[in-house]
């Protein structure tokens, strides 16, 4: 059996505790700044930087997809509430894969009711048939955005012309 003892005097106990509390600050940082970067912008191709967050109104959602080089119409042709399902399927799992790939993600909204804007894409190139944008909002944050085309057999992609 062996007995280890150690003297802990006050200056000891002071700087062990104060590097306790530095490295909780460390972590809490960190993880604030990665909660920070996490779906609040995109670089589009441009170069641009477009934030995901406040998004109140039709000025900003028409500023929103501007960035993105898209020419939209004035106002939304159709605002639904949409019901992010509990459970995702196959469906859903494609749209939030195509999501992901932009940098968002529907997991964490998972049974929220959320809004969707589509407006009618007016820059489309080489597409005879309407293209629309859609956007997925909630409390003022973009969640889920699409560029897709209104034929039964079209194309869907993220907010990046291909």
């Amino acid at each position: 059996m062996f007995i280890v003892t150690a003297k802990l005097t006050k200056a000891r106990a002071a700087a062990v505790l104060i590097g306790f509390f530095v490295l909780i600050a460390a972590i809490i940082l960190i993880v604030s700044f990665c909660r920070a970067n996490s779906t609040n912008a995109i670089t589009t191709a441009a170069g641009i930087d477009v934030s995901f967050k406040n998004i109140k109104d039709n000025a900003a959602r028409i500023t929103f997809l501007n960035a993105f080089g898209w020419e939209i119409s004035e106002q939304p042709v159709s605002i639904e509430e949409v019901i992010i399902p509990e459970e995702f399927g196959e469906i859903y799992e494609e749209y939030n894969a195509l999501q992901q790939s932009q940098g968002l993600n529907l997991q964490k909204y998972k049974g929220k009711t959320v809004r969707r804007y589509t407006y009618e894409v007016l820059n489309y190139q080489g597409q005879e048939d309407k293209v629309y944008a859609n956007l997925l909002i909630y409390k003022n944050r973009v969640i889920g955005a699409d560029i897709c085309s209104s034929k039964l057999e079209g194309f869907m992609h993220g907010l990046m012309a291909p």
